[in-house]
């Protein structure tokens, strides 16, 4: 709307220098020109916006046209700004304008100061909730252990793709370890071969190495021998690293068929939760949707190559703590819930 009316406004200014630039030319060519200046005038400008019968009728006049449109720029100064500033004001009629929020921080200050230090309090209390729940368990109870797992405690399953990674491995270990978790980073070829002390890191933190195929493709469009290729180079990888070889599989896409799991080695390790952290790129929403959806059993699928993730990690494990939950790798929820992982299948969620 604004553009409409500048534009209404420059076309009109344009016109009236256009005028000016005639009037001049009138002084140096005598009256010869006025006809001529009256006729091309009133075919070029007088019907252009001037729909009034009354100009129609009337003999083109430089002051009449002056008298409608006028050529004083401190006018279209003025114009313009309150045009800009009604504009400006609709805008700010909308519920979440940031007038509106000002209005109401300055008319409910008080209520808005109370909710914060309930906000402040309510953190300071649940800021060692996690802690104290893992360390009641190793002082009061007497186990040997704070990470010992209690099988008949609800536990989920963190898994991580396409790493390792400098950006987020790393800090996702340093999390598990702080909240006495472990998980399961199913890993590709070109990030195993990349980062070897990143695999020592995974393993000397009680975590799982599994296997997500050298290239990332989709093993249901490949022969028997490339598929067996695919995974061979992961695991010759990680065993140069580290001396030992996967022990589950996740394929990429998470497709498979019968041929593909009757050539797979090791039990195929899908996922029951998908955290989307590879289209949010949010930590909060990332640590929302695994909070909505987590239940005993569950594997939940992240990525251990986003920021994000790493950040939605350490969001995500202190409050699935207080909810009960224990954060473990796929192999060590299979064991605690009695469960052998067997070939040819595949399995999303583990019960027992």
């Amino acid at each position: 709307m604004v553009y409409i009316i500048i534009t209404h406004i420059q076309r009109i200014d344009n016109h009236i220098m256009n005028i000016h630039k005639l009037k001049r030319k009138l002084k140096r060519n005598g009256r010869r020109l006025v006809k001529r200046i009256n006729k091309s005038f009133r075919k070029k400008y007088i019907d252009y916006d001037l729909s009034d019968s009354t100009y129609n009728n009337r003999k083109f006049d430089l002051h009449h046209l002056r008298e409608k449109y006028g050529y004083n720029r401190l006018f279209f100064a003025v114009y313009i700004l309150l045009v800009s500033t009604i504009c400006i004001l609709a805008s700010q009629a909308t519920p979440n304008s940031r007038f509106r929020q000002w209005y109401y921080t300055l008319t409910h200050k008080e209520t808005i100061n109370k909710g914060v230090e309930k906000e402040i309090a309510a953190k300071d209390i649940s800021s060692g909730v996690g802690s104290f729940l893992s360390m009641y368990r190793y002082r009061r109870i007497g186990e040997t252990n704070p990470e010992q797992i209690d099988p008949n405690a609800p536990m989920v399953a963190f898994t991580f793709d396409d790493g390792p990674s400098s950006k987020a491995t790393m800090r996702i270990l340093e999390a598990l370890s702080a909240n006495y978790s472990h998980a399961t980073f199913f890993t590709v070829g070109r990030q195993t071969e990349q980062f070897p002390d990143l695999l020592q890191a995974i393993l000397a933190n009680g975590c799982e190495i599994g296997n997500h195929t050298a290239d990332h493709k989709n093993l249901t469009e490949l022969s028997d021998g490339d598929i067996t290729q695919q995974i061979g180079k992961v695991d010759d990888s990680v065993e140069k690293a580290t001396g030992e070889r996967t022990t589950v599989i996740r394929p990429p896409y998470g497709a498979y068929d019968d041929n593909v799991l009757a050539l797979l080695d090791k039990p195929v390790i899908l996922w029951d939760v998908d955290s989307e952290d590879w289209k949010s790129r949010n930590a909060q929403t990332v640590c929302d949707k695994v909070l909505a959806e987590a239940k005993d059993g569950d594997i939940i699928l992240m990525h251990d190559i986003y920021e994000s993730t790493a950040e939605a990690v350490e969001l995500l494990l202190p409050q699935l703590k207080e909810r009960g939950f224990q954060v473990v790798s796929v192999s060590e929820m299979a064991q605690y819930k009695g469960k052998t992982l067997e070939l040819g299948k595949a399995y999303g969620k583990i019960q027992p």
